[in-house]
């Protein structure tokens, strides 16, 4: 899949489609944002239709995976000043994207991320519709512990 699959009327669809937000993770975080080091927030309506999308450049800390700044750090200090605005907008939901350099998959790496951004909207109250890995070529949802275990 890839965002040249997407149909001209994806804004319509529901992004709790993980193939459709897989698709839209694509087509939203560029190569650019994927070499650079990028957060995308999705914002969403009661419908789960897209509305909007936020990026955020990560620190250069993240593509030296330094240990100062740790995921879940940079993770939630990505997110604290967009979720206020996202409150306001009663049943806005989120699709999350880490776009990021380095191999298509980074187990420990991707599965802190995905745990922190699900923490994160838990505690604000903010529904999670998915969390998705874009680096090079590939766009993933990465599973978490808890999934994992299952």
């Amino acid at each position: 899949m890839s965002f040249q699959d997407l149909p001209q009327t994806w804004t319509d669809h529901p992004l709790s489609d993980p193939d459709l937000a897989a698709d839209v993770v694509d087509l939203l975080v560029s190569l650019g944002d994927r070499q650079r080091g990028t957060f995308t927030v999705v914002l969403c309506d009661e419908d789960n239709r897209y509305r909007a999308a936020v990026a955020v450049d990560l620190p250069s800390e993240f593509e030296h995976r330094s240990r100062s700044l740790e995921a879940g750090d940079m993770c939630t200090s990505a997110l604290t000043p967009i979720m206020p605005a996202v409150r306001t907008a009663p049943g806005t939901s989120l699709l999350l994207a880490l776009g990021r350099p380095g191999p298509p998959t980074w187990p420990e790496l991707d599965t802190e991320w995905a745990t922190a951004a699900t923490h994160t909207c838990r505690a604000a109250g903010v529904p999670l519709l998915g969390f998705y890995i874009a680096s090079a070529h590939h766009v993933y949802q990465p599973l978490q512990p808890a999934q994992a275990a299952a």
